[in-house]
C-alpha cells in the first residue's frame, strides 16, 4: 500500500474525518485529501507527527501496508487479555465461593453435629471446640487452585509484557465507545449486586431477630452474603481487566521507566506488596494464637484490600518531581 492508502485506513480506522484530522496537523483539508489520492507528498515534519498520532513506525507508514499490523497482532493481544481477565476474576471467584462454602458447612455442622464440640482424636487426645475450623481445608482448596490461575496467567501475561514493549493503538474510537457502554453496564451490575447483597443481609436480621441467636443460621446467612459477593466481585475484576485492555496508551507508558504512569505504577506495587505481606502476617498470628483460621481472613485481607485501593488513590493523584 502506498502512504495515501495507510493514511487513509489509519484515519478510518479511528474514525477521524479529513477535516479533524487536518485540524490535528495543522494543515488544510485539501492537503490531507491530496496525500490520501497521492497527488502530494507530507512534508518529513509531518509524517513525523503522522506516525505519532496513530502510533505506527515511519517504515510501516511510507513503505508497508499498515492494515497487517492490526490483524494478526491485534488478534493476539486481545484473545491473550480476553483470557487473562477471565482467569483473573475466575480466581478470585474461586476463593470467595470457598468462603462462601466454609461458612455453609460449618453452618450444617453446627445444625447437624457432624463434628462433636469435644472429642478424641485419632492419637487418643481429648480436644475441645473441635469443630472450630475444621472446613477451613475445604477453602485452602479454593485458594490453592486461585493461587495456582494467578502464577500461571500471571507468568503468561509477564512474558507477553516483556516482548511487546510497545503496541500499536488496535481499537478504533467506535470499538472503544461500545466498550465504555459494556463497562459502565458490568459496572452498574456489580455494584447493584453487592447492594442487593447487603440489603437482603441486613433485612434478614432486621425482620428475623433470631438469626443472630442461632449459630448455625447466622453461618448460613453469611454464606449467602459470600456468595453474592463472588458473583458481583469477578465481574467488577473482569470490567477493569477489559478496560486495560483497551488503553493502548497506558500499556505502551507502563514500559516507559521515565513515565509519569510508570513510576505511580511501581509505586502501587510497593506498597500494595508490602500491605498484603503485612496482612498475611496478622493472618497468621491471629490464626495460631487465636485460632480464629476462617474469619480472620476475611476480615483481615478485606481490610487490607481496601487500603491498598485507598494508597492507589493516593498514589495516582500524586505527581512526580522530574
Amino acid at each position: 500500500m502506498s502512504l495515501g492508502e495507510n493514511l487513509q485506513f489509519l484515519r478510518k480506522k479511528d474514525n477521524i474525518t479529513q477535516e479533524q484530522l487536518a485540524e490535528q496537523l495543522e494543515v488544510s483539508r485539501q492537503s490531507v485529501s491530496k496525500w490520501e489520492s497521492d497527488t502530494a507528498y507530507p512534508e518529513m515534519e509531518k509524517i513525523i507527527q503522522i506516525c505519532d498520532l496513530f502510533h505506527v513506525g515511519m517504515d510501516d507508514l511510507v513503505r508497508k501496508d499498515v492494515s497487517l499490523l492490526y490483524v494478526g497482532d491485534k488478534t493476539e493481544y486481545d484473545n491473550h487479555m480476553n483470557i487473562y481477565a477471565k482467569m483473573m476474576a475466575a480466581g478470585v471467584g474461586i476463593i470467595l465461593l470457598g468462603v462462601s462454602l466454609m461458612f455453609l458447612l460449618e453452618g450444617l455442622n453446627m445444625k447437624f453435629l457432624w463434628f462433636p464440640e469435644t472429642y478424641y482424636d485419632a492419637l487418643g487426645v481429648y480436644v475441645e471446640e473441635g469443630r472450630e475450623g475444621v472446613f477451613v481445608g475445604v477453602l485452602m482448596i479454593f485458594v490453592t487452585i486461585a493461587v495456582a490461575i494467578f502464577i500461571l496467567f500471571g507468568l503468561r501475561y509477564g512474558d507477553y509484557w516483556k516482548k511487546h514493549t510497545s503496541l500499536p493503538q488496535f481499537y478504533s474510537q467506535s470499538e472503544i465507545a461500545e466498550f465504555q457502554r459494556k463497562f459502565a453496564f458490568m459496572i452498574a451490575a456489580g455494584v447493584t449486586i453487592i447492594l442487593i447483597d447487603v440489603i437482603i443481609l441486613v433485612s434478614l436480621e432486621a425482620l428475623f431477630p433470631v438469626i443472630e441467636k442461632i449459630e448455625y443460621l447466622e453461618c448460613f446467612s453469611v454464606a449467602l452474603f459470600m456468595l453474592l459477593i463472588a458473583v458481583a466481585v469477578p465481574i467488577l475484576v473482569f470490567a477493569g481487566a477489559q478496560a486495560s485492555k483497551y488503553n493502548i496508551t497506558h500499556w505502551n507508558e507502563m514500559h516507559d521507566e521515565n513515565s509519569e504512569a510508570y513510576k505511580k505504577n511501581q509505586l502501587k506495587r510497593a506498597v500494595c506488596g508490602c500491605l498484603m505481606m503485612i496482612a498475611t502476617i496478622l493472618f497468621l498470628i491471629v490464626g495460631f494464637i487465636l485460632k480464629w483460621w476462617g474469619m480472620s481472613a476475611a476480615v483481615i485481607y478485606s481490610v487490607f484490600g481496601i487500603f491498598c485501593g485507598i494508597a492507589s488513590v493516593i498514589i495516582e493523584h500524586r505527581t512526580f518531581k522530574k
